[in-house]
């Protein structure tokens, strides 16, 4: 047996082993195989590629999603707030006082998903379902944008969370949190207004995102606390320089060429939205800034994971 088909071997074993174990939810066998349909008529050497970029897909499970809520909004809302509390007390408040802490800091703030007016069947909805259902926060914290403004004039809370689900180029945010209009008292003002006229704290909680999309955001809204529970580095790109899945820029250029091929003979963008090419995955779901190829579907291509929300 040569390295190579050691190799595919090895990453069926593993494949299966995810799939098991539920820690790629959402995709199953006949998932894999009809994606794997797509790959016909390859040299060994290039079914070894195929089974690498496959194997090297960065999947965020339904626990993993869930995990990562519960890390957001303790960051979010407590964790500057209760390490200034125990110093101050030389790190001797209970476990007891320290979810108190936690507890009020979410009274005092409500959470919005990020809607895009095109699709406001966004999963930024489901992100903060799990909110609720896992019991992170309670139901009457969850809501549309349309009632925070009768909350703010009540003084009932003075932090407002938008919530998302991942970020790759940004550009849903900008258009959020700068065009957006909300009515409060008869007048059409924008959440970043209605935040300021009411000195309310801002934050965007998104559980995944693009490094760089991310530095950009912080640098754009200095207004705007934005919390990224697991920031995604160039190093995870598939195609990018730095890349951590090929071995050398040679086998790099020969998996470019490779999928590109095929994409373009299946009438498909090599690249995600903003030129992004992540092999990135949440639970039952997949952005647009993940590669194409993976969520894509048409007579010629069978897709890995339909996207949610995907107009295509």
């Amino acid at each position: 047996m040569s390295d190579s088909d050691l190799y595919i071997d090895r990453c069926k074993a593993f494949i299966d082993f995810m799939l098991s174990q539920r820690q790629w939810s959402g995709i199953s066998d006949e998932n894999i195989n009809s994606w794997l349909s797509n790959f016909k008529g390859l040299k060994l050497e290039e079914r070894r590629l195929v089974y690498k970029l496959l194997t090297n897909i960065i999947y965020f499970s339904e626990n993993d999603v869930t995990e990562a809520l519960k890390i957001g909004v303790f960051n979010c809302l407590s964790y500057s707030d209760i390490l200034e509390k125990q110093k101050s007390s030389n790190f001797s408040l209970s476990n007891n006082a320290l979810n108190n802490i936690h507890k009020t800091n979410i009274n005092n703030a409500c959470f919005v998903p990020l809607l895009d007016s095109q699709a406001p069947h966004e999963s930024a909805n489901s992100i903060c379902r799990v909110l609720v259902q896992q019991g992170i926060i309670p139901a009457e914290k969850s809501m549309f944008l349309n009632q925070v403004p009768t909350l703010f004039q009540s003084g009932q809370v003075n932090n407002l969370i938008i919530v998302d689900d991942c970020v790759g180029s940004g550009q849903q945010l900008r258009t959020f949190w700068e065009e957006t209009k909300i009515e409060d008292n008869g007048m059409q003002i924008t959440i970043k207004e209605l935040c300021e006229k009411y000195s309310a704290k801002a934050n965007y909680l998104t559980l995944f995102g693009y490094e760089k999309s991310i530095n950009q955001l912080r640098s754009e809204f200095p207004d705007l606390n934005i919390h990224c529970v697991r920031e995604l580095s160039n190093q995870l790109r598939v195609f990018s320089e730095s890349s951590f899945i090929w071995d050398n820029p040679e086998e790099r250029k020969k998996a470019f060429e490779l999928f590109d091929s095929f994409a373009k003979d299946a009438g498909i963008p090599i690249y995600g939205y903003d030129n992004l090419d992540f092999a990135f995955i949440m639970h039952k779901t997949i952005p647009d800034w993940s590669l194409p190829i993976f969520w894509k579907e048409n007579s010629d291509w069978k897709l890995l994971l339909r996207r949610k929300n995907s107009n295509d």
